[in-house]
């Protein structure tokens, strides 16, 4: 059984409208991709991506891979 959050289906962690790294606090409201997800969307008509973002989040991956 796998588990999927609402900012994994619709890539907030890369999109330039999240105010962080992790997808969260979207700038076109907060219950944003809740919305979508009500209305049966496939994917966010306002996602944009952000290669700022992915640089962070490998950026912390290697940190965390470093400390193992």
């Amino acid at each position: 059984m796998s588990i999927a959050c609402v900012q994994d289906i619709y890539r907030c962690d890369t999109c330039k409208s999240a105010s962080d790294e992790y997808g969260r606090d979207c700038k076109h409201g907060i219950l944003f991709p809740l919305a979508l997800l009500m209305a049966e969307q496939n994917k966010c008509m306002n996602y944009e991506f952000d290669p700022e973002k992915v640089k962070l989040q490998l950026k912390r991956k290697e940190e965390r891979k470093n400390e193992s």
